[in-house]
């Protein structure tokens, strides 16, 4: 979102953008996790085995991470390994960060994270479809508020249920 920005606001602006979203969501993540989470399930540490899927997590990123670099110096050294029209970016989408996320979703038993990932990897092939209909940058735009906003209301369904399932200890209570 903040590389298509830069169509709309000026040079400084368009970067402060992706900061000032990073900092509403981080801010919202410890709010929440001092005022609702918290108060309600008190102060969680996690065992061994929480740790090593952590750790399984981290690996499988970093393993990621490598192949997003080979993958990417092959594809610009040598330009006819790409596939053919929008393949090419479904591919790179699934390949890059639909699996990577899976794994992740897997070792950390977060089940969640599959839909999330799945979003996230069509998102760039879905930009390319919505590019032959809309305009840019409305198209990229359009196609990650989209992806955002089905994952944002993902979390408000499973924020509410949580709410639900442990309300607020009462006052006096042991």
């Amino acid at each position: 979102m903040g590389m298509t920005i830069s169509d709309i606001l000026p040079d400084p602006l368009d970067k402060m953008f992706v900061v000032v979203f990073i900092a509403i969501g981080l801010t919202f993540f410890l709010l929440a996790k001092k005022y609702i989470t918290k108060p309600r399930l008190g102060y969680v540490k996690f065992g061994l085995s929480q740790k090593t899927r952590k750790i399984k997590s981290i690996i499988v990123l970093i393993i990621n991470f490598i192949a997003i670099l080979i993958i990417n110096l092959i594809r610009f050294t040598n330009p006819e390994l790409r596939f053919p029209g929008y393949l090419d970016v479904l591919f790179l989408g699934l390949l890059l960060i639909t699996i990577p996320l899976c794994f992740t979703a897997y070792f950390i038993h977060y089940t969640r994270l599959y839909i999330t990932a799945i979003l996230f990897g069509i998102s760039f092939f879905l930009s390319e479809l919505f590019a032959l209909i809309i305009p840019e940058p409305f198209d990229v735009l359009l196609t990650f508020s989209l992806v955002g906003g089905i994952i944002i209301l993902i979390g408000v369904i499973f924020l509410i249920k949580f709410i639900r399932k442990y309300p607020l200890p009462r006052e006096g209570m042991s």
